[in-house]
Order: structure tokens, then sequence, then C-alpha cells
């Protein structure tokens, strides 16, 4: 969890941009990656991929 958060909103709050992105919630940026597992194994894989809300990989 907390090498997730070190990639994410710490890394958002780090920037300066953590009012757009590093977190899913209402009215920030909807760009986001769904694995199908932890995405620190390098065995996993990408399953969707979303842009500003809208699905750009993925079945």
């Amino acid at each position: 969890a907390q090498a997730m958060k070190a990639i994410t909103s710490d890394a958002a709050k780090h920037l300066g941009v953590d009012d757009r992105v590093g977190t899913v919630e209402a009215g920030k940026d909807a760009d986001f990656v769904l694995w199908n597992g932890t995405p620190f194994d390098l065995r996993n894989q990408v399953e969707y991929t979303y842009i500003n809300g809208v699905r750009v990989f993925g079945v």
C-alpha cells in the first residue's frame, strides 16, 4: 500500500498537481490503468486503460 501511495497520491502532492490527479475521486482527471494483479509483479498485465474516463485499451 505504501509503494502504491508513493507513485500515486504522494507523487502528485510533491509535483503540486494533486488537485487534478493522484487519487480516484469526483472532479479529478480520470486517467487510470486496471491490472489483472498488482502492478509491481512483472507477471501481471494491463487489462484496461482509461484516459479522461474513456477506455482506450482493453476488451
